[in-house]
């Protein structure tokens, strides 16, 4: 079921599209306006009972204020009345690495609607550092222990020793559910200090190791460019991103691979291992502005870790844009 924050979010963006109504006025319908396409009955009525109470009032008001934007903007709409607005809905696309679409307008604009997070992606580690998010990986495999598997053994049995936890297998891969939760619980609070030496060689391996695979998959400049593409999630056809950050309204549009060589010159993409108390990768990427004729860069980091807790089940990857969304290569504000 989706939440009634992300019906706000898409499609109350996509009612201020249509500029015949106020938000007042389209919430006050019984059915949804004619060009909006996508939206059930069902979800209607749930949209309009949070209408308009207080926990999400602001919500709503961002929401058609962001479609109202994009009604306005030079690079959009001009204020030209869409014929129709699609919701894509809670189905999932069938293609991997897909535009990231929330609505379509008229057939050609694609928009994601979203609360802008530093996360770009949170691909597997194998994805990630095998093959550059080229492939999608299902298999669960853990990736400590393929990259560092005697330092997270040494770690995972320090562990158990500090803990003076009986009947625990030798090696992590054999915990069942019952004894990871147990982990999860007794490390909330972070490593023991006695472990520290275990700790750092167990962290510096696996960035190390990563950072090693990564760039052997990235092995010349051309395939570093397309990676960098892919961190971005630009894709062959233009969209846009609508949505909100702590301070306050982001309205992009994302470049295409096409449009992205117009502006910029790729120079390098450099991937280093980051030891900073968990298994962690920064990177860089460097561009040359060609319209201004300066140097001008990208960075971020990637982070390996457990998503549950320690010890519980297998770990994932988070890709993180440092840089500010509005000022990132790639990004064009709206």
């Amino acid at each position: 079921m989706i939440s009634i924050r992300t019906l706000i979010s898409e499609i109350v963006t996509g009612l201020g599209m249509l500029p015949s109504d106020s938000l007042e006025e389209v919430m006050n319908r019984e059915i949804p306006p004619a060009e909006l396409d996508g939206v059930d009955p069902e979800t209607w009525t749930a949209l309009r009972n949070a209408w308009p109470s207080a926990p999400w009032t602001a919500e709503f008001h961002s929401a058609f204020d962001d479609g109202r934007y994009f009604f306005h903007a030079e690079d959009a709409l001009r204020d030209r009345p869409p014929h129709l607005v699609e919701w894509k809905g809670p189905h999932r696309p069938p293609e991997q690495n897909a535009l990231p679409a929330d609505l379509r307008v008229d057939r050609v604009f694609i928009v994601s609607c979203k609360s802008l997070s530093k996360i770009l992606l949170n691909p597997s580690p194998v994805s990630l550092f095998r093959s550059a998010l080229r492939l999608a990986d299902f298999s669960g495999a853990d990736w400590y222990n393929e990259v560092a598997p005697d330092e997270y053994g040494t770690l995972y049995a320090a562990v158990v020793r500090h803990l003076g936890l009986a009947g625990f297998p030798a090696r992590p891969a054999e915990l069942n559910r019952q004894q990871r939760d147990r982990l999860k619980t007794d490390l909330r609070g972070g490593w023991p200090t006695n472990l520290k030496i275990e700790v750092n060689d167990f962290v510096s391996a696996v960035s190390s190791r990563s950072a090693e695979a990564l760039n052997a998959a990235l092995s010349n400049r051309g395939l570093r460019e397309v990676f960098y593409w892919r961190l971005m999630r630009l894709h062959s056809a233009p969209y846009f991103i609508l949505g909100r950050q702590q301070s306050g309204p982001t309205r992009l549009r994302v470049l295409t691979p096409w449009d992205f060589r117009r502006q910029f010159r790729f120079d390098e993409l450099e991937i280093d291992a980051d030891h900073v108390g968990q298994p962690q990768l920064k990177w860089t990427a460097h561009f040359v502005d060609l319209a201004h004729n300066r140097q001008t860069s990208t960075n971020g980091h990637i982070e390996i870790r457990w998503s549950h807790g320690k010890f519980n089940g297998a770990p994932e990857a988070k890709i993180y844009l440092d840089t500010p969304h509005v000022d990132a290569c790639g990004y064009h504000p709206l």
